[in-house]
């Protein structure tokens, strides 16, 4: 199979995916298969959502991928016999803009290969800094709130009487005091969520813009080890394969957006696989 032709398959299978998740009538199974891509999502939140799925389709257990040669840099051999995990890869090319001025321009994908962490020997590789966030999130709250600061939103903690956990106001976020930290972490990221999706543009519905917020809250939330429950499923709002696909891309997106924003890495060099290209990459 051409480079071309095995590309339009992986495309195609992302795409048939996503369609069956939105089709799913059990909607128990279907809740949890949109968790565990959250999960996925929350372990490679630099890859865009199309190869997360890839990824977690071929290897649900990787933890940790890099091509044959990157590997190989790093001091590690991917063993003999090792079945590679396919994702697609941008084609960037060269053109002119109006003034004559060279830019780059996305001409399409093409497929390439990735190995996991488990897959190969070698040296040890640097220990990661641990997150510093506990089972609770004591340590997360503080990191997020002056993430939500550092945006320019002003941030209140108070009783809401209306009984909501907490809401989006526009350049304010208010949270229900009276919750627990875990909760308010839960919460507040959400209510970020809304702030960087939707507050200019409220052109979708109520139920898109809920499922974008809490799920982008589940990953971020599963990318520190911190556990709480959601508020949403699939089947109660009624999200058809046209809205999820473009859900998914929107969500991917936005919870490395916050992740970033949570580790002042804004300025950070372009990860391997930029998760603002479109939802085939």
């Amino acid at each position: 199979m051409s480079i071309t032709a095995k590309a339009e398959t992986l495309s195609n299978t992302i795409t048939d995916a996503v369609n069956a998740l939105a089709a799913e009538t059990d909607s128990a199974k279907q809740d949890a298969t949109f968790r565990a891509w959250l999960t996925t999502m929350s372990r490679f939140y630099t890859y865009s959502f199309g190869n997360q799925y890839l990824i977690n389709k071929q290897c649900p257990t990787a933890t940790r991928v890099a091509g044959y040669g990157r590997w190989l840099e790093m001091k590690r051999q991917v063993r003999k016999g090792e079945k590679a995990i396919y994702i697609l890869a941008p084609i960037i090319g060269k053109g002119k803009d109006d003034e004559d001025g060279e830019v780059r321009r996305l001409r399409g994908f093409r497929a390439t290969t990735v190995f996991d962490l488990a897959q190969t020997d070698g040296e040890e590789l640097p220990t990661a800094p641990a997150h510093d966030a506990t089972e609770g999130g004591e340590n997360l709250l503080p990191q997020v709130e002056a993430a939500v600061r550092n945006a320019g939103i002003t941030l209140v903690y108070k009783v809401i009487a209306s009984g909501a956990q907490g809401l989006s106001k526009g350049g304010t976020i208010e949270i229900d005091e009276r919750q627990g930290i875990a909760a308010k972490c839960g919460t507040l990221i959400h209510e970020f969520a809304h702030e960087l999706l939707h507050k200019e543009d409220r052109s979708q519905g109520k139920q898109q813009r809920e499922l974008e917020a809490e799920a982008v809250a589940y990953a971020v939330l599963c990318h520190y080890n911190i556990q709480s429950g959601s508020r949403f499923y699939l089947a109660s709002y009624g999200i058809t394969g046209e809205m999820l696909t473009a859900s998914m891309q929107t969500i991917a997106k936005t919870a490395r957006q916050i992740i970033e924003k949570i580790e002042a890495r804004d300025d950070q060099k372009e990860a391997e696989d930029a998760s603002a290209l479109p939802l085939a990459a």
